[in-house]
């Protein structure tokens, strides 16, 4: 359903490897605004409540902007021949 989606509104579709973390838009936008700076958790659910305090506090512009910037950043990676960081 997806893809037929994608055909009628004639998108063009970016195609990169599923494994791909540089081009993870959490990586990218989301989790680059976890600071935890060394924090040790002595517990799985020590970390997740503390994802989930972070995810509570974003905002929905928050979400927007992050979106906004993909563009942008995959066209970097285009212009890079598909290489992440320059060298």
């Amino acid at each position: 359903m997806t893809g037929w989606t994608l055909y009628t509104l004639q998108w063009d579709l970016m195609h990169y490897s599923p494994y791909s973390l540089d081009m993870t838009s959490s990586d990218y936008y989301l989790f680059s605004h976890l600071h935890l700076d060394g924090t040790i958790f002595h517990s799985d659910d020590k970390v997740k409540n503390e994802v989930d305090r972070f995810l509570d506090s974003l905002t929905p512009q928050f979400f927007v902007e992050g979106i906004e910037k993909l563009p942008k950043r995959w066209q970097s990676i285009v212009d890079l021949n598909g290489d992440y960081y320059p060298h």
